[in-house]
């Protein structure tokens, strides 16, 4: 039997893997796109996507790790983005020494108006799938974003 496997820059992976890679391209691209749209630097947009997706508040300490940036750049970061109304500071209710980074609902309103095609044809995929099939990929993207949030959090 013929092996499925695909040739890599590290040697053969399964068709699958290399086409997740090729969509975290693409999805690279989008982000790219997205950013030229709201007219904000690649790094701002970044910067949202994390607050945005992260499972609880995130300080710009924590941002700035996610990022890669000093906490100086961070700040600058912040302030344009606070400036431009994509996200407030708040004390965190806990902790009031502690900041969180909100996204306003302006900014997340922008974000699902400027993706509304993007995701519509998206969703419009899922209705070549099974319920079966739409399981099972739920369950490969699952798995394959566990990975890379492993892969992250091991630095």
């Amino acid at each position: 039997m013929a092996s499925r496997r695909t040739p890599g820059p590290r040697g053969q992976h399964e068709p699958e893997t290399v086409a997740l890679r090729a969509l975290g391209s693409a999805s690279t691209d989008a982000a790219g796109a997205l950013a030229r749209r709201m007219v904000m630097h690649p790094t701002d947009l970044a910067a949202m996507s994390h607050i945005a997706y992260a499972a609880e508040p995130l300080g710009p300490r924590e941002l700035s790790a996610r990022l890669g940036i000093t906490p100086g750049a961070m700040t600058d970061v912040v302030d344009r983005l606070e400036s431009a109304g994509h996200l407030l500071r708040r004390r965190d209710t806990a902790d009031r020494r502690r900041v969180q980074l909100v996204p306003t609902e302006a900014a997340n309103a922008e974000v699902r108006t400027q993706l509304a095609e993007l995701l519509d044809a998206l969703d419009a995929i899922t209705a070549d799938f099974t319920a079966d099939e739409r399981a099972a990929i739920r369950r490969y993207l699952d798995r394959a974003r566990e990975s890379y949030q492993g892969f992250a959090d091991s630095t």
